[in-house]
């Protein structure tokens, strides 16, 4: 065969193979999903083979929803979606010139099933991302009293935006200081606790788990242990609103939360714990963090802060390459208020901030304007951000948002 003849077969071949590859990988994401599906159908159907189903409804935000007349098997099912247009732009300065970017794109897309089954203190959730391609929580829960133990994966008691479901957001997303110090999600074991002082409601919740996060989570040596003390002082805010944001129940009475939390992430692979890039080595860090709640008839502020440091190992890590990588630490904020007027329109702020030890500065100020159409359900959202940068271009970011779930 002719040299060239043969170097265009080789080539051939390799495209074909790399198509193949990723042909294979494609079919395996829908594989899992397909199989997670029909796994949910079989379940429902078996169930309704052997019982009658004697409630079955539909609601925006509530879900397709249906239990059997015996109430030993419970399914809701429901959905999510948040489509954004974003435009970024990069203002001018001795570091470079000014540029615009603007993406408009499906943010979010969730299937989301969650229920009981032989009888109500065996609970399960699964959520199923459906941008991202791949599994988010997967929860069983034994409740009873005021005990709950969680087994599988799902969000650490960590920083309150973060357990706040994206959905119910007063701005477009979640913060600068949030991106940078939360814990996220992660697999093990996790114990909620509460119990009552006259009206003062208080919680304590721990978690024992790999530390890896849910991403890139292959075998790791380490273990994450996290523990969370919060205290309503006046009592329990309406229909769960201290993890919702904004102020939509218009409060009676203030009610306040106040929460603390500590998280220590032994042999740490990753450069902020559960999440960032693979670092290449192994570290101890120790994330401590807080945060206040606020809300009374349609205003509400929320603070919360946090602090991450080596305990044990070094920050700095030089790769294979010769670089030199650092692990996140330092400390960031986030204060965020916001009034919900009687006509469901929303104005709220945003000023938070991240200064890392050995990463750039960033601080952002944002303004909002939301429309709560059937509350968090469906929504429209907008926010403008202007962020500074040391040592970088300031950028003017501006977002659009629609929410629909039900």
């Amino acid at each position: 065969m002719h040299p060239e003849n043969k170097i265009t077969h080789i080539q051939k071949n390799r495209d074909t193979i790399f198509l193949g590859t990723l042909g294979i990988r494609h079919r395996n994401k829908m594989k899992r999903f397909l199989l997670l599906n029909a796994l949910m159908a079989l379940l429902c159907i078996g169930t309704v083979e052997a019982q009658t189903i004697n409630d079955l409804s539909a609601k925006v935000g509530k879900g397709i929803r249906f239990k059997t007349d015996d109430d030993l098997f419970y399914l809701k099912f429901t959905t999510r979606i948040q489509t954004r247009w974003d435009f970024e732009n990069t203002l001018s300065n001795s570091n470079g010139e000014a540029e615009f970017e603007n993406k408009a794109w499906v943010k979010r897309a969730r299937l989301k099933f969650d229920g009981y089954f032989l009888n109500k203190s065996l609970v399960y959730k699964i959520e199923y991302d459906l941008a991202g391609g791949y599994v988010r929580d997967a929860l069983f829960k034994y409740k009873k009293n005021n005990l709950e133990l969680w087994f599988g994966q799902g969000k650490l008691p960590g920083n309150r935006e973060r357990v706040v479901s994206s959905g119910n957001m007063q701005l477009v997303d979640r913060s600068l200081f949030n991106k940078y110090y939360t814990l996220d999600r992660d697999a093990g074991i996790q114990l909620h606790h509460k119990f009552k002082l006259g009206n003062v409601l208080f919680y304590d919740r721990w978690a024992v788990s790999s530390g890896n996060g849910i991403r890139d989570n292959s075998m790791a040596p380490g273990v994450s242990l996290t523990g969370k003390f919060e205290v309503l002082p006046l009592g329990a805010f309406e229909s769960k609103g201290d993890y919702k944001s904004a102020d939509l129940s218009r409060e009676e009475t203030p009610k306040i939360a106040l929460a603390a939390y500590t998280n220590y992430n032994a042999n740490a692979t990753k450069s902020r714990g559960q999440l960032g890039d693979i670092i290449g080595a192994e570290t101890d860090l120790l994330n401590i963090g807080g945060d206040f709640l606020l809300k009374y008839r349609g205003y509400s502020l929320m603070i919360e802060a946090a602090k991450r440091t080596v305990t044990d190992g070094d920050e700095f890590i030089l790769d294979d390459e010769g670089d030199v990588l650092a692990y996140y630490t330092g400390y960031g904020a986030n204060v965020q208020t916001g009034y919900v007027f009687k006509n469901n329109w929303e104005i709220s702020g945003r000023y938070a901030f991240t200064r890392p030890d050995y990463h750039d500065e960033i601080t952002d100020y944002t303004l909002g304007v939301s429309k709560y159409i059937i509350g968090h359900n469906f929504k429209f959202q907008g926010d403008v951000t202007f962020r500074e940068k040391v040592m970088g271009q300031n950028q003017i970011i501006t977002r659009f948002q629609m929410e629909f779930q039900f």
